[in-house]
């Protein structure tokens, strides 16, 4: 009798469990937004609105306005999206682009402002007009973890376990102080060219004329290598994660 009355205690707690489960799912589709809470809110249609002069809100299926400041993550025809600081921006939220066995890399995109400062320009000097520019920013996260930026700090200790992503990283670094001392010689040489073809320069007929030292040239040369170069080098940080997921693969 006892045993009996342990099993039904122990369905009734399963049961509870599921139930209990079940309720933070809100609706059906294949889209989904999950709360700061938990709750997850399921939809056929998810899209992300921005109305001028209103507030930005998710539509669900047309109808249901949810603040976005209240969302983590979500899912819609666009991708898999995590937050990665707080706000209703879009661009608060990254995009999943590589889905790992353990390592997931995302991206956002900035916008940043360029006061226009005073300096030379083709009408001469004066304060240049503000400029905008869009930098995408890359996060990645272990193990369905919290997101963190994608730099060399982040990655050697999240990597660590492994020698081959480690070994990667090592040549990123290595890589790095190579390219800071390339830029640094390139620029000192355009700096150095540019002294010695003022210096050089001579005045005839009431015109200056410049003679462009060969030193400008090198140091032209010089970056512009580097540039070629690193075009066509691939990333190490994202070859180091790469790595980490198809080793975990085999």
């Amino acid at each position: 009798m006892t045993k009996i009355k342990n099993l039904l205690s122990l369905a009734v707690c399963l049961l509870m469990g599921y139930a209990t489960f079940g309720q933070t799912g809100i609706g059906q589709g294949r889209f989904f937004l999950q709360m700061q809470d938990g709750r997850v809110i399921y939809a056929n249609r998810l899209q992300y609105k921005s109305p001028l002069f209103k507030s930005s809100h998710f539509l669900v299926n047309d109808s249901l306005k949810i603040n976005p400041s209240m969302v983590n993550v979500f899912q819609n025809e666009d991708g898999f999206f995590a937050r990665v600081e707080a706000g209703n921006r879009y661009d608060s939220f990254a995009k999943r682009v590589t889905d790992g066995p353990r390592i997931d890399k995302f991206y956002t995109t900035r916008t940043y402002y360029d006061g226009g400062g005073y300096g030379y320009s083709p009408y001469g000097y004066g304060y240049g007009m503000p400029r905008t520019s869009r930098k995408r920013i890359y996060f990645f996260s272990k193990d369905q973890g919290p997101l963190y930026v994608m730099n060399y700090d982040n990655l050697e200790t999240a990597l660590a376990d492994n020698a081959s992503s480690m070994a990667l990283l090592r040549r990123y670094k290595k890589d790095k102080l190579i390219n800071t001392g390339v830029s640094v010689v390139g620029a000192g040489l355009l700096v150095a060219g540019a002294v010695k073809s003022f210096s050089d320069s001579q005045e005839v007929n009431g015109t200056t004329q410049l003679n462009v030292s060969p030193l400008i040239y090198a140091g032209a040369g010089i970056l512009g290598a580097q540039l070629v170069v690193n075009l066509f080098q691939k990333d190490k940080l994202t070859q180091a994660m790469e790595v980490y997921n198809y080793q975990l693969k085999q």
